[in-house]
């Protein structure tokens, strides 16, 4: 019998035998179906409750005034009045063109007037006229279609199974422990973007779905809202609050909805033309009343900026905060959903591979927030390995194989040649097979297959970095770059040693046109890195800090680009920052906290990562200070404060230019005579402005 039904029907009638079972009744009558309803079906408990009918009075009066037996039965019978009242229900829902529901169960037992269910509930004044009454009342509020279905969406109906939540307990917790209250039952699920606001509200609907929530929120139904289509077609003044108004007075009428509304912050300008009054104003009494459940999500950002400042607003919401998971919990995230993965590409990961993953996401990606992505990472690999190993050429050359030999086989079936078509036959079958196992040939991921997504979406050159060939890098600088063996070696040692952890900072130091300069140009050509030069000069003064981060709020130009947004885009790269002794104190500080953190937030509130970034400092120092040629001997104090000496990975001296050097120089440049030189001061100048210099006295050509 209970196959006719659908599922809630038939829990209802189950329910009803096991009353029966535990009064030791002879048969399943009116009174075991209304105890069932009772007790199971939240809508007849809400209709019953106004009538100050419930479960357990219903089962003690039954229990006063039928009894118990004493005798135990293994049978299912069903009383004739039963039988009548179930069929009426379903000629009633069939004449509506309805499901067949609890309340048309109701309806028709209340309709059918005999029985013991009828008796006792006129034995406890029970007004049974006017609960019929509220019963069509309620009956019509259900068949109509609500507004709020036209441009929600049902949660309930869009979740999958296949999807989990991990490791969200207490926010969850707090969500249902939050809605069941009396007053403030509005949660609001405040967290950075991408922390999985949204999937803990998925879940809740997944365990409404299963019936894993207290009893007060069974059969609740969850309709996301957007504010985009409720404002979409509001043309005229009134429009807006006629339409907000109407779903409002269905959340009233309906109890069993619960509305969600993400980036609730949109809401508090909402439809706020000019003389009208936005979407927030219109739901605060509501709100305050608890007639109504919303649950609203938003970021940290934008409910400081938006909603914390609406002070009424604010007190109606009870506020839940949602972290990000640490890297332990991400792990655990990753390991639960990896299965569904692993089925929908046909791939196969370990659990180191959820661990480079992690590892890999939190390194290089500062900007964004775990679970999402990690997530994202996992979902961009696997994809990637399936485009990789496709085969679509092998595949679609067996398959033109195929074809013919399949064409072959039916010509030598006509040709009753069976000898010749068997053998066409096992070779089909031997293709099918290498198709068929080219197809599902599952695919393993390595941690290289990670590093090259990871440099791929970051523009992070991973692997070429980790294989650069430091003797023959140090040996092509040292043709550029003369007189600087001993600096040029220490340069390679503190970028071997490198682990990346922070940004590698150098302080070379020296007299003018030595080759500070050079030498980092020249070693960004080698490492196909992307320069940035600074010029201190032009930032020596507190205000041109804004150059690099951006304005704040409210100065002009806070919304055009700054010269760290480049780093965002291309993260491995080199600043250079030329003559830093000439920079003002903001910008030392600045570039304090970059080589001390690895990053900075700009005006905006972004962050920007620095630690695949080289940041090599000129400076001029010492070339005014006579204290010796020892390294150790000079004194910076003068130009730099010691914490921010102290945060160079090294600092490195570049020696004067002496005369070997200069003979080095012209001899590679093939001019031999070195008299030529003899009215050039290159102990003060250096290598700077020697090559106008020669070009002047000879016509060489000077090597660059």
């Amino acid at each position: 019998m209970l196959n006719k039904y659908s599922l809630e029907i038939s829990k209802i009638f189950k329910y009803a035998e096991e009353e029966m079972f535990k009064l030791k009744h002879p048969y399943v009558g009116t009174e075991h179906l209304l105890l069932s309803l009772l007790k199971n079906d939240l809508k007849v408990k809400n209709i019953a409750s106004k009538f100050n009918l419930d479960y357990d009075s219903f089962k003690s009066e039954l229990i006063k005034i039928v009894g118990c037996s004493n005798k135990e039965t293994s049978f299912v019978l069903y009383t004739p009045l039963l039988k009548r009242v179930i069929n009426l229900a379903v000629d009633e829902a069939l004449e509506k063109k309805e499901n067949l529901n609890t309340i048309h169960l109701l309806k028709a037992l209340l309709e059918e007037g005999d029985g013991i269910a009828i008796r006792l509930l006129y034995g406890m004044n029970i007004n049974l006229d006017k609960m019929y009454d509220e019963l069509n009342f309620s009956s019509k509020s259900a068949s109509r279609h609500l507004e709020i279905l036209n441009i929600g969406k049902n949660l309930n109906k869009l979740v999958s199974d296949e999807d989990i939540v991990v490791g969200r307990e207490n926010e969850l917790s707090l969500i249902i422990e939050t809605l069941i209250r009396k007053n403030k039952n509005n949660p609001l699920l405040v967290g950075d973007a991408g922390v999985g606001k949204t999937a803990i509200v998925e879940e809740l609907a997944r365990r409404i779905n299963t019936n894993r929530v207290p009893e007060c929120l069974q059969n609740k139904m969850i309709i996301m809202l957007e504010m985009g289509a409720l404002i979409s077609g509001t043309k005229y003044r009134g429009e807006f609050e006629e339409k907000l108004t109407k779903i409002i007075n269905e959340l009233e009428n309906n109890q069993d909805i619960i509305l969600f509304i993400d980036e609730i912050h949109t809401m508090v300008n909402a439809g706020g033309a000019e003389g009208a009054i936005n979407a927030s104003d219109i739901l605060k009494p509501y709100l305050a009343r608890g007639k109504i459940k919303i649950i609203g999500a938003t970021t940290t950002l934008e409910y400081n900026k938006f909603i914390l400042k609406d002070k009424a607003l604010n007190r109606r919401f009870e506020l839940i905060k949602v972290n990000e998971p640490s890297t332990e919990e991400t792990e655990h995230i990753l390991n639960k959903v990896k299965s569904s993965y692993e089925k929908h590409y046909n791939i196969k990961l370990t659990l180191k591979n959820i661990k480079d993953i992690v590892k890999y996401a939190n390194n290089f990606i500062i900007d964004r927030k775990n679970p999402d992505k990690s997530l994202d990472i996992l979902d961009s690999l696997c994809a990637m390995k399936t485009v990789e190993n496709m085969n679509i050429a092998n595949i679609n050359k067996l398959e033109s194989n195929l074809e013919d030999i399949i064409i072959k086989k039916n010509k030598m079936v006509k040709n009753n040649n069976f000898k010749k078509a068997l053998s066409f036959y096992n070779q089909e079958k031997l293709i099918n097979e290498e198709i068929s196992e080219l197809k599902n040939k599952s695919i393993k991921i390595s941690e290289n297959d990670i590093i090259n997504l990871i440099s791929r979406k970051c523009n992070i050159p991973i692997i070429k970095r980790n294989s650069i060939n430091y003797s023959n890098l140090e040996k092509n600088l040292n043709k550029k770059i003369f007189g600087q063996k001993l600096a040029i070696k220490k340069i390679m040692n503190n970028i071997k040693n490198n682990k990346f952890e922070k940004p590698l900072s150098l302080l070379l130091v020296g007299s003018t046109g030595v080759g500070k300069t050079e030498t980092v140009k020249q070693l960004c050509k080698l490492l196909n890195m992307n320069l940035v030069r600074l010029d201190m000069s032009e930032y020596n003064q507190n205000i041109t800090i804004n150059r690099l981060i951006g304005s704040s709020a409210g100065y002009v130009g806070y919304d055009d680009g700054a010269i760290f947004d480049k780093i965002k885009m291309q993260p491995y790269s080199c600043i250079l920052l030329d003559e830093l002794e000439k920079a003002s104190s903001s910008v030392l500080n600045l570039f304090l906290q970059i080589l001390d953190e690895g990053f900075v937030t700009n005006a905006k509130g972004e962050k920007i990562d620095f630690k695949n970034t080289f940041i090599i400092a000129t400076s001029n120092v010492t070339g005014n200070k006579k204290i010796g040629f020892m390294e150790n001997s000079i004194n910076y104090n003068d130009d730099f404060s010691k914490e921010f000496i102290a945060r160079f990975t090294d600092i490195i001296s570049f020696k004067d230019i002496d005369e070997e050097t200069i003979k080095e120089y012209l001899k590679e440049n093939n001019i031999l005579d070195y008299n030529i030189i003899k009215d050039y001061d290159y102990k003060k100048k250096g290598f700077r402005g020697l090559d106008k210099y020669l070009s002047l006295k000879c016509k060489t050509k000077i090597k660059n």
